[in-house]
């Protein structure tokens, strides 16, 4: 690989002379004609290159000044009217190029994108299932948590294990939650100290703070994202700044004892040579569901680009979260049960959960037909997490055909889990405090080549260390406990990008291998330690690959697409050392050697666009197997015996199951002020071997998931929306029995008034109600919330 980059680096052909600057003149107006003021427009390189953003001023007018040559796209958002399709502008040499923009068009919108094949392109050109969730539609949602933005996303399962700041699952097409990468900007966020080391640690303290779009990528995505890319990936766009000074500080509050505020600012000086953008979110529940699981979360985001040359920038990112809540006890079996099949999920009244959370043995509880306890409040048993990424990028582009780019993340996570002997059943003789902290440091590079426009290509180098450290301070008499492991990987990737006819045909092709290193691990006490004085070989490497392709038939407006690939998921720490301390011995789970989950993937589909632009319609097909993965195994199939490390249980490699099913979405403009979408999925989820005697069906995956949505703007200044979301009945475990839950009927309302106090200036007032129906609804066992109602206002300046 190392070869490779030298042959490009003496590619001169691909070395064009350094072009000379050329500006852009962008006009925006309404759809009478009328100037905008205060638009936000965007120029963004469609390779990876120079990204800008400007406003418009009184006359709906702003200028690019000294843009590199190359072809960009560019596109406009105001408040009060639907953003404009993406345009691509050729820049070539000393020139001015005028570009008109016409906001509040009845059409349905289109995007621009990076996660689906790593560049820029308009939502119109992927290969790929994508679906984008722009910062107005999460504004006029007023959606609090990333969680609430995704809801009505097509084919991602989002699930919340009770109310505001409880634990967040997101599951791609009918897959496992570690089988979804969640990045911010890019980079892999994710918690080395969590048991699959994945997202799921910190995906409930991820609050709306300083969002620009979230975008949803399903099908495989290793071969460019890595690890924990097997069935999609959900990537967190934030603000870039730019442009002149504006910001925006809101405050609202409603049922559960809900109090947010948030504040937001960003613009640009020296001619846009410097852009920053800074928000900061607190939200405080004060009640939450029952009103005993109190939480509350403080956030932050921050971006500064610096324009070192026409040619090279830097840009620094932060982003970091502070919460804590309270962990409610495992949902429970109760009265007579079947020996087995699936049983009916019947919840334990709400008065005979509190008389069990009041100290009631549960022996004395009134059951009548009741089939499980819903998880109970525990007084003393609580969570505190932070989390902080910081990233560096470097980027150098010496001409529109060449560019360079070098990055570095510091991603850093804490979770302190305390309990104590209050609350109802099991609980501990004393206090106890036990500490998860995880470090990852990634730095990659990556150098791409342009041949005209017909081919696109990539390849880089990454290098990522990660540890992980627990530390248990268990009652007084027992002995502390503390372990630290760490790994080192080396992973090099390429892809390559071809567009013929136009660009009507698309072809890409990706490649990824990664290889891993493993430290010594460190655990205290010393005294029986396992793998002491032992050294480990290096364990087995991942490999993935993946290809897309794309035809458009532009006179019907019909796009055929296809994708197929390899992924896979990384072992964590703690399934490779993972370790259960007594107070006096320890029992090994972990297994140094575990090879890495791997997935085959395939979906195909067609997007049609008719009606001028107004309706667009999407089907896909998507077939997905586990082809090995790792299981926590009691079963008895680990044995002292003959493991190699004598354990009796464990993580293991073993055969997955397999999720196919299709997808479908339409969304239709059926006027300039009213837009209508709905989604529906259908997922058949299953394992090779049955979960429980007799049920083979994947835990916790709904066959049926549907979206509709309704949004009118009533005027310039009054918009109404209604979302309804849910899915069919799913099963679950409940004390290591299938259960049958009832699927969610979510319906969310709302209305934003926003008025213009100058130029620039407004306030907006809005209020939403969300389980507008007041569904009693329990997820895998946890009570959710029922009706509740926000408002708040917003002033923008």
């Amino acid at each position: 690989m190392n070869k490779l980059f030298i042959r490009l680096l003496f590619c001169l052909p691909l070395l064009a002379p350094l072009s000379n600057a050329a500006d852009v003149s962008v006009r925006v107006v309404d759809s009478h004609h009328a100037p905008i003021a205060g638009a936000t427009i965007s120029l963004i390189s469609h390779n990876g290159g120079e990204n800008r953003n400007l406003t418009t001023d009184v006359s709906g007018t702003c200028r690019f000044q000294r843009i590199a040559a190359g072809q960009y796209l560019i596109m406009g958002e105001a408040p009060g009217f639907d953003a404009s399709r993406p345009q691509t502008v050729d820049l070539k040499g000393e020139e001015l190029s005028d570009v008109d923009l016409a906001l509040g068009i009845a059409q349905v919108r289109s995007s621009v994108t990076v996660t689906a094949s790593g560049t820029p392109q308009s939502t119109d050109e992927v290969s790929k299932a994508l679906t984008v969730v722009d910062g107005e539609t999460i504004s006029l949602r007023a959606d609090k948590s990333l969680g609430e933005a995704l809801l009505d996303v097509p084919g991602l399962r989002v699930q919340q294990l009770g109310g505001p700041g409880s634990t967040t699952y997101f599951k791609v097409r009918g897959l496992r939650n570690t089988d979804t990468a969640v990045l911010v900007d890019g980079l892999r966020l994710r918690d080395a100290a969590g048991t699959q080391a994945d997202a799921s640690g910190v995906l409930q303290d991820l609050v709306i703070t300083n969002t620009s779009q979230v975008e949803v990528l399903r099908g495989s995505g290793s071969s460019l994202y890595g690890t924990d890319a097997t069935g999609g990936v959900v990537n967190i766009i934030t603000d870039e700044g730019g442009g002149r000074t504006r910001g925006s500080v809101l405050f609202d509050g409603g049922s559960l004892g809900s109090v947010r505020g948030m504040a937001h600012l960003a613009g640009g000086f020296d001619h846009d040579r410097v852009q920053y953008s800074v928000g900061i979110t607190h939200w405080n529940v004060m009640s939450g569901v029952d009103g005993d699981s109190p939480a509350r979360n403080t956030s932050g985001q921050g971006q500064l680009t610096y324009r070192l040359s026409r040619i090279a920038s830097l840009s620094a990112r932060i982003y970091t979260g502070d919460s804590f809540s309270f962990v409610r006890l495992s949902p429970r079996s109760v009265g007579s049960l079947p020996a087995t099949g699936i049983i009916d999920a019947v919840a334990v009244s709400l008065s005979e959960e509190h008389r069990y959370e009041s100290g009631t043995p549960l022996s004395q509880l009134v059951l009548g037909g009741a089939t499980f306890l819903p998880a109970a409040y525990n007084s003393d048993s609580t969570r505190a997490g932070r989390f902080f990424t910081g990233a560096l990028r470097f980027t150098l582009r010496p001409s529109d055909r060449l560019g360079f780019t070098a990055q570095y993340q510091d991603l850093s996570t804490t979770r302190n889990y305390g309990d104590g002997p209050a609350g109802p059943g099991s609980q501990p003789a004393g206090s106890s405090l036990s500490k998860y902290l995880g470090e990852i440091q990634t730095a990659n590079g990556r150098l791409d080549a342009s041949w005209g426009k017909y081919q696109h290509f990539d390849a880089g180098y990454e290098f990522e260390s990660e540890n992980f450290q627990n530390r248990l301070l268990p009652p007084v008499a027992a002995s502390d406990f503390f372990t630290s492991v760490t790994q080192r990987s080396n992973a090099f990737f390429a892809q390559d990008q071809l567009h013929f006819l136009d660009g009507r045909l698309q072809f890409a092709g990706a490649y990824r291998v990664q290889s891993f290193a493993l430290d010594q691990p460190v655990f205290q006490p010393i005294a029986g330690a396992p793998f002491t004085g032992r050294t480990f070989s290096a364990p087995p490497t991942a490999q993935t690959g993946d290809a897309s392709t794309s035809y458009t038939l532009r006179r019907s407006g019909t796009k055929i697409r296809a994708h197929a690939g390899r992924s896979y998921r990384a072992p964590s720490l703690f399934e490779r050392f993972g370790v259960f301390f007594s107070g006096s011995s320890y029992t090994l789970y972990g297994d140094p050697s575990l090879r890495p989950d791997r997935s085959s993937s395939i979906d195909g589909g067609v997007d049609q666009t008719m009606w001028n632009s107004r309706v667009r319609l999407s089907g896909t097909y998507f077939y997905t197997r586990l082809n090995e993965v790792i299981i926590f195994d009691t079963s008895g199939a680990i044995n002292a015996a003959t493991d190699p490390l004598g354990r009796n249980g464990g993580y293991r490699n073993t055969q997955g199951g397999i999720a196919r099913g299709a997808e479908f979405s339409a969304s239709v403009a059926a006027t300039r002020s009213l837009q209508l979408t709905g989604t529906y999925t259908y997922t058949d989820a299953r394992q090779q071997t049955p979960l429980v005697a007799g049920v083979w069906r994947t835990y916790e995956i709904p066959q049926h998931q549907y979206s509709m949505t309704a949004t009118q703007r009533f005027s310039a200044r009054l918009t109404g929306f209604f979302v309804f979301s849910g899915s069919s009945d799913y099963l679950a475990s409940v004390s290591g029995r299938a259960f049958q839950f009832k699927g969610p009927a979510r319906g969310q309302a709302g209305l934003s008034y926003r008025r213009p106090m100058g130029e620039f200036r407004a306030i907006r007032i809005y209020g939403k109600a969300d389980n507008l129906f007041n569904q009693t609804y329990f997820e895998n066992g946890f009570r959710t919330p029922g009706r509740t109602l926000t408002g708040g206002t917003q002033f923008e300046f």
